[in-house]
């Protein structure tokens, strides 16, 4: 898996093509093009970040459809429509899957290439934020449900006599299981392991207040 980012152009005319493949080229971004939907979808790498600039009208599938497929097959791919046949339903349809913008042919070419580049950064930032929260997911599903609790703890800023009292367990068994916790995340503090998982997008189940899951233990 490469975090490199590619523009995908497709158009079913071939000066088109070839004209916006230079365009790409003389920016010095990495192009391919393609002159269908279908020949994009195939040859397409599921795992390669990238924008994707789509014609509407295309033979065979349509460029909505080819935006559709992005979507139902979770490709991390940011989509730009290139077209002379917007009209203002297929606009609203073009937005509504996400279309990150939308020209009219002809088109401003510096505009496109501008919005190309903000369309890979955003690509590749969202794009590298995953593998972090796919590896922080893999990490911490190496993780014991009585590590995990102990680690919702931390994570909330308890000391370890804290988390002792909370969960019933003697002060040694914390520590254990906090040097079990970055043993198996491969991480020696806890602002590196806090890091990791800000970035992963992680937080820890809600807490009940001890009051009421003592009531609840004792009902």
């Amino acid at each position: 898996m490469t975090s490199e980012s590619i523009v995908h152009f497709v158009d079913d005319d071939p000066a088109a093509r070839e004209s916006l493949l230079q365009l790409a080229k003389s920016v010095g971004l990495t192009a391919y093009t393609y002159g269908s939907g279908e020949d994009f979808l195939e040859q397409v790498q599921p795992t390669q970040p990238g924008c994707v600039v789509l014609d509407i009208r295309l033979p065979g599938i349509s460029g909505l459809e080819v935006h559709r497929r992005i979507n139902q097959a979770n490709l991390p791919l940011i989509v730009i429509y290139l077209s002379a046949h917007a009209d203002v339903p297929t606009t609203v349809q073009a937005m509504k899957l996400g279309a990150f913008e939308l020209f009219q042919k002809p088109c401003n070419t510096t505009r496109l290439i501008e919005a190309i580049h903000q369309a890979l950064d955003k690509n590749l930032r969202t794009f590298e934020k995953n593998i972090k929260r796919k590896e922080a997911d893999q990490l911490l599903r190496e993780l014991s449900s009585e590590e995990t609790k102990v680690l919702e703890l931390m994570f909330l800023g308890r000391t370890n006599q804290e988390i002792a009292d909370r969960l019933q367990l003697s002060l040694r068994t914390v520590q254990f299981r906090r040097s079990s916790i970055f043993r198996k995340t491969n991480v020696n503090s806890k602002a590196r392991l806090f890091d990791m998982l800000f970035d992963a997008g992680w937080s820890p189940a809600p807490q009940i207040p001890q009051a009421q899951e003592a009531s609840r233990n004792d009902g």
